[in-house]
């Protein structure tokens, strides 16, 4: 029986700072006890430890950077917070803090939980969960990063504080092995998390489906490099008649200090609104297309009209500008109750109307297309269901059932970028990195020069710096692995 996520406060700084204290494990004489400070917090408290950290990575940092690079937000030109991002420019140090946030935040709180589940059976299913997050942020750190710490990570208990980098084949392969071993150690017999797993409140077959979709997602993000390795793992899930989600898996906010969303709290901190403006590219495709989540999306302009600034070009404009000339994205993508979503229902109908498309699933890729997109017409407030159907035949946006398989992956790749705009940036970047669909024209102050759009992001300093088997340093137009388009 699938459980309605509810609404959870997540007390992101009340978890860390919970973990931080509990964790502390005195190694000197083992008597008097202090039981009012224990030595090993509950995997009750670690799991939304882990997952706030996630969400407030994937929700803010990778959010930016996503909203900028896949074209959906562009720098305004009255202020110039994230100006670099419109040119392109990635700085080591900015890398720091996500990256130190998913390894020594979400990852070493997921191993604590996983670790505990391998000796009490009573926590198995934390610890099975705890397997299916370290997949996804694993995911998350090599479709950002590329060659990353993993066979050797998370062990400086054991002073490994060098660990060497995997190459993102060697990741693919064990964050599918990952996702496997998850989804075997789900246990309805076994006591199952409540309202601490902010996710899906411990509905194990919701666990079960958002493995199975990670696990499509992995194998698609290989359709160009390893076409015979993802066509073999999708066939067989397929084949299997797997289970793939049905409900979106959201972290979510409430509008209360601490407990807002990270993208809204760091705005909010700026103390400005004229950083993050609509790009042209997201709002005249949508415009013309005659998309009602466009005004989900953004907020209109001082004239009423959703208007779109085109691409970089904010601090190229002379004179005195005013903001009102353009829109802001509206208060259901950036205001304090936004959500962090992790899969959505949407995602997941792309991807397997992708899978379809190829020949590597069976089933029925036009039916799936249009669940996508009914799937995130859902989620948003001004888009009439009644006025979907219109929407869905209208040119540029009706299946093309009688096209070239080219045809059909442009269109399904075409509305999963349109989805994810604003609400999973992260991966509509990482999407279009993998397909090149839509066409972009790069930002007008981009910095690489020519047709060039930046691959990843740059190792962190503190990598750098401090471990011996740093592989050296990528600049920001080398593609990831997968990326051969």
């Amino acid at each position: 029986m699938k459980n309605t996520i509810k609404n959870i406060a997540i007390y992101s700084t009340a978890a860390f700072m919970l973990f931080a204290t509990a964790s502390c494990k005195k190694d000197f004489l083992d008597v008097n006890t202090n039981e009012t400070t224990p030595e090993q917090v509950d995997v009750k408290y670690a799991l939304p430890s882990a997952q706030s950290y996630l969400g407030y990575t994937v929700g803010n940092q990778l959010s930016l950077v996503g909203g900028f690079w896949a074209q959906y937000w562009t720098q305004g030109p009255n202020a110039s917070q994230y100006a670099a991002l419109d040119q392109y420019v990635y700085n080591s140090t900015e890398a720091d803090r996500p990256w130190a946030a998913l390894y020594a935040g979400t990852l070493k709180d997921l191993d604590f939980i996983y670790k505990t589940g391998q000796t009490d059976v009573t926590k198995k299913n934390y610890a099975a969960i705890a397997r299916i997050l370290q997949a996804y942020t694993y995911q998350v750190i090599t479709d950002a990063w590329g060659d990353a710490p993993f066979s050797e990570s998370l062990q400086g208990d054991k002073d490994l504080v060098s660990p060497r980098f995997d190459n993102q084949q060697a990741i693919y392969d064990g964050i599918l092995a990952a996702i496997n071993e998850g989804q075997a150690m789900l246990d309805d017999e076994q006591p199952t998390p409540g309202t601490d797993d902010l996710i899906f409140n411990g509905d194990l077959f919701l666990w079960y489906e958002f493995g199975n979709t990670l696990k499509l997602k992995v194998l698609l993000r290989q359709s160009e490099i390893r076409p015979s390795v993802a066509q073999a793992g999708i066939a067989e899930m397929f084949a299997n008649g797997e289970p793939f989600l049905e409900q979106d898996a959201k972290l979510f906010y409430n509008d209360v200090r601490f407990q807002q969303s990270p993208l809204y709290t760091t705005a909010n901190a700026l103390g400005t609104s004229s950083n993050i403006f609509a790009s042209a590219t997201i709002v005249d495709y949508m415009s013309n297309t005659n998309d009602e989540r466009l005004g989900d999306y953004f907020d209109p302009n001082g004239g009423g009209q959703v208007v779109g600034l085109e691409q970089g070009s904010g601090k190229l404009l002379g004179g005195n500008q005013t903001d009102d000339t353009w829109s802001r994205p509206a208060e259901q993508i950036i205001g304090p109750t936004a959500a962090t979503t992790l899969i959505s229902v949407a995602e997941s109908d792309f991807l397997q109307a992708e899978a379809i498309a190829r020949g590597w699933g069976s089933g029925d890729d036009e039916a799936a297309y249009y669940a996508g997109i009914e799937a995130s017409w859902a989620n948003w407030a001004g888009a009439s269901a009644g006025d979907v159907a219109t929407f869905e035949a209208g040119a540029g946006v009706v299946y093309p059932t009688g096209g070239t398989q080219q045809d059909k992956l442009t269109a399904i790749f075409t509305q999963k970028w349109v989805a994810m705009a604003g609400n999973q940036n992260f991966e509509g970047w990482t999407e279009w990195r993998r397909t090149g669909i839509p066409a972009f024209t790069p930002s007008a102050t981009s910095v690489l020069g020519g047709n060039t759009f930046p691959a990843r992001l740059v190792y962190p300093s503190d990598e750098v710096t401090s471990n011996q088997n740093f592989p050296g340093i990528k600049p920001v137009t080398e593609k990831m692995w997968w990326d051969v388009n």
